[in-house]
């Protein structure tokens, strides 16, 4: 009896291997990485920013080495977008939230080689029920002016904009003292969404997009005293063909930052968007 009732044992055993061992050569589609959801729209049909704020505000012109400031009341907004062109010139500017005299939550710099084609457009939250002051500095010479505007962000919504817009999406993880994440886009890719925080510590970031080696298109330099409460968020024009995003973490190992990073074209159904984190796009 024991004989009898050990040879249907042995026989599930061995069908239990055999269905393991089918499993384990099974063709299972590899995971979708967080960054690039393959078949599915991976961008915004409408972005964070006007793209026509020039016309809607019209914007100041700032000579070379020359300083333009924006006053803005308590509860004017909770958050403004800047925007900063030049007629196929080169820019250099920097750009400072002051709150008093001594206290600046929120500066970044900026070049880029053509800002016709590359405008910069960032949206700077403001500290809630304060009066501030935004400051653009144009750190070029003479022969290049920029045109610099500022325009209220009025969403009603009272957390950041751009950590409420990419909610849903893992960020990736920048550890400190110079660590590097890079983004590679493919040809189709013509804008992309940047957005920087942390959890309730400053930051100190770099940004650059690179079409080449020692090819860079941008570059952006961020500091905030508070990533949570001052997040940055940019809007970034790819150059025609392959284009690298850079993010380096300047500050010391134990400030990480949360990037967040979205190819703002539409990708449709069916279609592979050329968008891929850490290495050649495919």
């Amino acid at each position: 009896e024991v004989v009898m009732m050990a040879d249907p044992l042995l026989s599930m055993l061995a069908l239990a291997v055999l269905v393991a061992a089918a499993d384990a050569f099974s063709t299972a589609p590899p995971p979708t990485s967080p960054l690039c959801s393959r078949g599915r729209r991976t961008a915004l049909s409408s972005s964070l920013v006007n793209d026509g704020i020039f016309q809607t505000s019209p914007p100041l012109r700032i000579e070379g080495n020359s300083l333009k400031t924006w006053t803005l009341p308590a509860g004017v907004a909770r958050r403004v977008q800047v925007s900063l062109r030049s007629p196929g010139r080169p820019i250099e500017a920097s750009v400072e939230l002051w709150q008093t005299p001594s206290y600046t939550p929120t500066k970044f710099t900026v070049e880029c080689e053509d800002a016709s084609e590359n405008v910069v457009h960032a949206i700077v939250e403001l500290p809630d029920g304060l009066p501030t002051t935004l400051a653009v500095y144009n750190t070029e010479g003479q022969e290049f002016p920029v045109d610099a505007t500022v325009q209220a962000v009025h969403d009603g919504g009272a957390a950041p904009l751009a950590v409420a817009s990419f909610s849903g999406q893992r960020p990736v993880y920048v550890e400190g003292n110079g660590a590097v994440k890079s983004f590679n886009f493919g040809p189709d890719v013509e804008e992309v969404e940047v957005l920087l925080t942390t959890s309730l510590r400053n930051m100190k970031a770099y940004i650059e997009i690179l079409r080449g080696p020692n090819d860079d298109n941008e570059i952006v330099n961020v500091e905030t005293d508070n990533a949570s409460v001052h997040p940055f968020y940019t809007k970034i024009v790819c150059a025609d063909g392959l284009n690298t995003l850079r993010i380096v973490n300047e500050n010391t190992l134990e400030f990480p930052l949360e990037a967040y990073v979205r190819p703002f074209d539409d990708v449709g159904d069916g279609e592979r968007p050329q968008f891929n984190y850490g290495g050649p796009y495919f």
